[in-house]
């Protein structure tokens, strides 16, 4: 029996189910999180911080080595030298511990004990068991650490290198060893698994140093440090085997839904990175709470909550996320500060034209009441008045004291009622609050925000047009992907957006109002069953694909420390993918499914309705025609679901595509115009 035995504590008594230094690059995230505004400008991103960090360890070390000692530091001295140099000013006294206790919290959560090390250990007993580590914690957080793991009985006290400045590189801390236990190098076994540290260098010194290496957990490491190596090397890795996921749990399904759930997990990385920003953007933001719109955000949410189950990001908490029934029919009218038309030019701004049966919708009005009255100015209820805004007809409407009080009275009833659910819920004056939703202009945000003025409302979107609307004091905006209020370019990414509305939509309808029930506001519902049809044929399955894929993403995600910026390219290629590349499924589910324009026309319209060749051959001539193709077009946008659409001939098509790209084209010029103007003035 040995008098003395020692033991490697890294892939020996402990190992890490991720590349060591992604430990490190946790800590620079989270500070990066959560001292943003002390950080200088070059350093505010994890990866600049985490290099910022090796930095500060190699001037410690050199520090140390010019002082006679070993190459070693001490976390905290670390942590005070990197503060130092990426803050502005002077640092939080209690920083470097608590950050220190932070990255002792990512140790332990990122380690698990050596499934062999026990038995290995029975055939080399001694009088006295140490840890022995290289590493820059000291034996106190070590202790700590090994305790946390249940190896405390095996192995309760040990020396660190950066406690003595000496490490087993070099041999001095063997030394240090044999004259502190008084022992001999002979009656000393040292176990670990470093060729050099633990076994040529104490072998060079007479210990009997034994190399523990097993050949499963070795291979495992590896294969997990390979993927810290490269950030392709990890992605490749997620989409591989989240693919390899959907196509096992789609065995079994109908052949559209299986393949629904595949598109699914392919895109996962769009929706993934979007949660991503949004947990991140809600710490920069300091934002109180989070609430995701109806109805895409119900599937935002699902993807929230799979990437952030214990609601923390780089242990920091994340405010609480709920789900919030809202749509641009139950906000707009309580929003209305008056019965006017400098109010309803809100929604003119973005639609153009105006049915007058749609306008009563809009208000929340019983039109049926009012048809004299309609009659009077010329009006029917199936009529859409183009340029509204100085229709004389709809001016006079608004002149009329009758129509006037049913407005004033049916807003002040809605805006009751959604003051009533807004509160409910937890929106709050003094708040920030965070609201989340797929786009494009942000106005249900703009519409709350009206009624809630002294709460500030901070809205993340997938992607972002460029406001018309004058915006509230209280708002403040940002997109994961395209913003066309930065950019002088257009996004062609936004040629689809109907069809990512039609993706990440939900099968419990469009929220109309809200009524009071038993005490408590609740949301009216509109399902409509034909579109719910589309939902359970393939939204639904590729909704869940993309939850299975981000479910199998989460732990890397967290081990790896991946961030948001990281994802956007690869998460731009999946909507570019489906908008330039679509699924033959995803093409034939948008082109039947109808698209309720509540606003505007008023009218349930389907795309599958192609103008028909005389339309598109007079339009040059014939401006009803011009105005039915434009309309057309102007709704669908998307000119590659009409070329791979399947029920229109092919000279049909081709003459289509050509007046969708001709439009598109002209629309570009004058969005690039006006965007650049934007960007000169701003």
């Amino acid at each position: 029996m040995y008098k003395l035995r020692t033991i490697d504590v890294w892939d020996t008594l402990l190992r890490r189910d991720c590349h060591p230094e992604c430990i490190k690059l946790a800590t620079a995230q989270h500070l990066f999180l959560g001292w943003t505004d002390k950080i200088k400008p070059e350093f505010r991103e994890g990866w600049a911080l985490y290099k910022a960090r090796l930095e500060a360890e190699h001037t410690l070390a050199e520090h140390a080595k010019t002082s006679g000692k070993d190459d070693e530091y001490e976390i905290t001295n670390v942590l005070t030298q990197w503060a130092k140099t990426v803050f502005f000013g002077p640092i939080p006294v209690n920083l470097p511990v608590r950050l220190a206790e932070f990255e002792l919290s990512v140790e332990i959560a990122r380690s698990y004990a050596d499934p062999d090390i026990s038995h290995f250990l029975r055939s080399h007993e001694a009088e006295k068991t140490l840890f022995l580590s290289d590493f820059y914690m000291s034996a106190e957080m070590l202790g700590r650490l090994l305790a946390a793991k249940g190896l405390d009985t095996l192995v309760a006290e040990g020396l660190s290198s950066c406690d003595l400045g000496l490490n087993k590189r070099s041999g001095q801390i063997f030394r240090h060893l044999h004259s502190l236990h008084a022992v001999s190098p002979d009656q000393h076994v040292h176990i670990g698994d470093n060729e050099w540290s633990d076994v040529s260098s104490p072998r060079a010194l007479g210990v009997n140093a034994l190399h523990y290496l097993p050949e499963s957990a070795h291979t495992a490491r590896l294969a997990r440090e390979h993927l810290f190596s490269s950030r392709d090397a990890l992605f490749d890795h997620l989409h591989r085997d989240g693919s390899s996921l959907a196509r096992d749990a789609g065995k079994g399904l109908p052949v559209k839904q299986g393949a629904a759930l595949c598109l699914g997990a392919e895109a996962a990385p769009l929706f993934i990175g979007f949660a991503l920003w949004v947990a991140e953007q809600s710490i920069l933001q300091k934002l109180d709470r989070l609430y995701f719109f109806t109805r895409e955000g119900e599937f935002f949410h699902k993807v929230f909550c799979a990437l952030f189950p214990q609601g923390r990001l780089s242990g920091h908490v994340l405010p609480p996320a709920d789900i919030l029934a809202v749509s641009r029919l139950s906000t707009f009218s309580p929003s209305m500060k008056d019965a006017s038309i400098q109010e309803l030019s809100r929604i003119w701004s973005l639609f153009k034209v105006q049915s007058v049966s749609g306008l009563f919708n809009t208000l929340g009005l019983n039109i049926g009441k009012f048809l004299e009255l309609l009659v009077t100015l010329g009006l029917k209820e199936t009529d859409v008045i183009r340029d509204p805004e100085n229709s004389p007809a709809l001016r006079q409407l608004f002149e009329t004291p009758a129509f006037v009080e049913a407005v004033k009275n049916v807003v002040a009833s809605q805006a009751s009622l959604l003051k009533s659910y807004l509160k409910q819920s937890g929106v709050n004056a003094g708040d920030r609050i965070g609201i989340i939703d797929i786009g494009w202009r942000g106005t249900i945000q703009d519409n709350i925000s009206l009624l809630v003025p002294d709460a500030h409302f901070h809205g993340m979107y997938l992607g972002l047009r460029p406001v018309i609307n004058a915006q509230p004091g209280n708002v403040t905006k940002a997109a994961f992907g395209p913003d066309e209020n930065t950019s002088s370019e257009p996004s062609a990414l936004f040629t689809n957006f109907a069809a990512m509305e039609l993706l990440c939509n939900s099968s419990h309808g469009s929220v109309v109002g809200y009524t009071l029930e038993d005490g408590r506001t609740a949301p009216q519902r509109q399902v409509d069953q034909e579109e719910n049809t589309a939902y359970y044929e393939f939204v639904g399955p590729f909704q869940e694909g993309v939850v299975l894929a981000s479910q199998y993403w989460q732990s890397y995600l967290e081990r790896y420390v991946v961030s948001s910026n990281e994802l956007l390219t690869m998460a731009l290629h999946v909507w570019d993918s489906l908008r330039r590349t679509p699924d033959e499924g995803l093409v034939d589910v948008y082109l039947r499914t109808p698209q309720h324009d509540l606003f505007g026309y008023g009218e349930i319209f389907k795309r599958s309705h192609y103008p028909s060749l005389s339309t598109i051959f007079l339009s040059p001539v014939l401006a009803s025609r011009r105005r039915q193709l434009i309309e057309f077009i102007r709704r669908v946008q998307w000119s590659e679901a009409i070329e791979n659409a399947k029920d229109i001939g092919l000279l049909h098509r081709g003459v289509l595509l050509l007046a969708f790209r001709t439009a598109h084209l002209v629309k570009r010029a004058s969005l690039k115009v006006k965007l650049t103007k934007r960007s000169k003035n701003a």
